[in-house]
């Protein structure tokens, strides 16, 4: 994975000649690296893009949208495993959250029954709220979502 980087900090860097986009990034390797992992940051760009989609999928279950609610279930256990590359010590308090919650919900959308979504969902939240509480954030309380933000809504969808 560093070989690949180093290759695209060079494209990157050797292309900047003629585009001040990229002038931020420094043009010493390590300091680069420093630079890219900071933008990335640790865990909480993962966790603002699993509240996203948090949101979509509750809100996919509401319009029985079952391939949407599944799509954004999936992104988020992407979103989770890639916070967990930049910070593994949150690991443990993910892994059953991973391995259990997920599964579970991905289960409930198979059967495309809404109200056992929504029963199942709030157990997903709550689980939500336990991996907060094991990392000592628990001031961090998740809720069901009141508000949706996406245009997408495809109630009484044919599938």
């Amino acid at each position: 994975m560093k070989y690949i980087l180093t290759i695209l900090l060079f494209v990157l860097v050797g292309c900047d000649d003629k585009n001040d986009n990229l002038r931020w990034l420094s043009s010493d390797i390590d300091s680069a690296y420093v630079q890219i992992e900071r933008q990335f940051r640790r865990f909480d760009m993962a966790m603002q893009e699993v509240g996203y989609r948090y949101t979509e999928l509750y809100f996919a279950g509401q319009d029985d949208n079952w391939s949407y609610a599944k799509y954004h279930l999936d992104k988020i256990k992407t979103a989770i495993d890639n916070g967990l590359e930049r910070r593994p010590k949150r690991a443990l308090s993910a892994h059953s959250f991973i391995n259990s919650s997920i599964p579970s919900l991905i289960n409930t959308i198979k059967s495309k029954n809404r109200n056992k979504f929504l029963k199942e969902f709030d157990i997903f939240r709550q689980a939500c709220n336990s991996c907060h509480i094991s990392e000592k954030v628990e001031f961090v309380k998740v809720v069901l979502p009141e508000t949706r933000y996406s245009p997408v809504n495809l109630s009484n969808s044919q599938e």
